[in-house]
């Protein structure tokens, strides 16, 4: 995904995705480690949210002539400035707004304790309301304006999967969970760049993440890992991307075998697909979601891996192609899962065979298990609405946009030849990196590439991703299963 929501890890594990734990109310520069290496949305009742928030005891009460809080969704988030004290549980995110004639702004916070917003001016007036959700009336609709809140967040117990949960040592946001971090816009399209500070961790363990996020990314995107990791460095691509892993204790055999291509893989990326748009040093992540140890999320440039799939370079190269579609290019809303999981599932899996790596065999397996009625898995690769529907509860959560996207253009290249298909994904992330883009824009430019045989191109997209039905003879699909 994005963010990797289902494990592809061997067959012998393979089974349903589990649903999204839902916990919303009523619904580079270098790598921090190197410094440290000792170390929609449904609305509530307006009535619910009548009452200003009081500030902090020690923060400067708001004038009287501050504006009252005024709700407006629409004001983007265009960079976020965060530090947070791991120890204390207190951060501060500095919020560089749109501008916006509204009075207002708006945001998720989940379940934080806001203290005090500010602007230049001074201390401003805000409410908190419904356990998610947080107004704050504004003196400047300019470009550019910036509110600065303070708050307390809260340590989440151990696979809550929502927000810092130090048991785990690791943060995690997606897919709409940002607001247990920092006040944040969860929608898919929204995009914006972050700056982190993290403090408060023990001595003799190491945090890794990015001190800068330079190019617009989801909200999921900034992530956190404590741990005692050991960093290798695997190599330099020929646009010099530093790649790295980090592992965990007992971890270095794994690590070896799941790494041995990824500078390979990211290369590839990089030389077919277009310039990497998170920075100069990258690389994978050992995280232990200790219930759930298998998958990755694409936290670019530093991606995280369950601890179980450390081994799997699959794993590896699906959460580094998402910094080209997940990351990269956003979705336009989470009915275009399949632009984000079928064409980076199809990317990284001609990035390993650059490097002498056959998944499709692997891919067939899982296929089948998507196409089997019996296993109640099976959906619509790409729904027709957008913005209709709850990722964590739809159908959609799944491993079918990965299989019948990534079929879908395998058949494609079948039809126009694998790099007609790689020129079009090339010049769509090109077009369309640091912005949000629909599926249906992917199409199009297929269709466009295959001229007077666009019309089989409609076909294989009805085929695969508009159609509930597989369009093979799935039976006949690993024939080991």
């Amino acid at each position: 995904m994005n963010a990797r929501t289902c494990a592809l890890t061997t067959l012998a594990g393979l089974g349903a995705c589990d649903a999204a734990p839902d916990v919303r109310p009523a619904l580079d520069a270098e790598v921090s480690a190197d410094a440290a290496t000792t170390v929609d949305l449904a609305t509530p009742d307006d009535a619910a949210a009548a009452q200003d928030a009081e500030p902090r005891a020690d923060a400067a009460p708001p004038p009287d002539d501050a504006p009252a809080p005024r709700e407006d969704w629409t004001r983007d988030i265009l960079d976020v400035d965060l530090t947070l004290a791991l120890d204390t549980l207190e951060a501060t995110a500095v919020l560089t707004l749109a501008p916006s004639d509204s009075g207002g702004a708006s945001f998720e916070v989940g379940d934080l304790d806001v203290q005090s917003v500010e602007d230049a001016d001074g201390p401003l007036r805000f409410r908190q309301s419904g356990g998610w959700r947080m107004d704050v009336g504004t003196r400047s609709g300019a470009a550019g304006a910036q509110l600065t809140v303070r708050y307390r967040f809260v340590a989440q117990p151990g696979g809550a999967y929502a927000g810092w949960m130090p048991d785990y040592g690791v943060t995690y946001l997606w897919p709409y969970y940002c607001g247990h971090l920092s006040p944040c816009h969860s929608d898919p399209s929204n995009g914006q760049t972050y700056t982190l500070r993290v403090s408060g961790w023990p001595d003799a363990l190491t945090a890794i993440f990015p001190e800068r996020i330079p190019t617009d990314a989801p909200s999921y995107v900034p992530a956190v890992a404590i741990g005692e990791y050991t960093r290798s460095e695997l190599g330099v691509t020929q646009a010099g991307t530093r790649v790295s892993t980090w592992h965990l204790p007992g971890q270095e055999d794994a690590t070896r075998l799941g790494t041995a291509q990824l500078v390979q893989v990211f290369d590839f990326l990089e030389q077919t697909y277009g310039a990497y748009a998170f920075g100069d040093v990258v690389g994978s992540v050992s995280v232990d979601w200790r219930d759930d140890p298998y998958s990755g999320l694409e936290h670019h440039p530093f991606w995280h891996i369950g601890r179980e799939d450390m081994g799997n370079a699959e794993v590896h190269a699906h959460e580094a192609a998402h910094g080209w579609f997940g990351d990269g290019v956003r979705i336009a809303c989470w009915e275009d899962f399949v632009l984000s999981e079928g064409t980076t599932t199809y990317i990284s899996a001609r990035a390993l065979a650059s490097a002498g790596v056959d998944v499709w065999p692997e891919f067939d397996c899982y296929l089948r298990y998507d196409c089997d009625p019996a296993n109640g898995v099976n959906t619509v690769a790409l729904p027709s609405t957008c913005g209709e529907i709850d990722i964590g509860t739809h159908p959609l959560w799944s491993t079918v946009p990965y299989m019948k996207g990534a079929y879908f253009y395998r058949a494609v290249a079948e039809l126009l030849g694998v790099q007609a298909v790689d020129a079009v994904i090339a010049r769509f992330y090109a077009d369309h990196v640091g912005q949000a883009a629909r599926m249906d824009a992917m199409l199009d430019a297929l269709k466009a590439a295959a001229g007077d045989r666009a019309g089989e191109i409609t076909a294989l997209e009805g085929a695969w991703l508009r159609t509930y039905d597989c369009p093979v003879d799935w039976e006949a699909l690993c024939p080991t299963q």
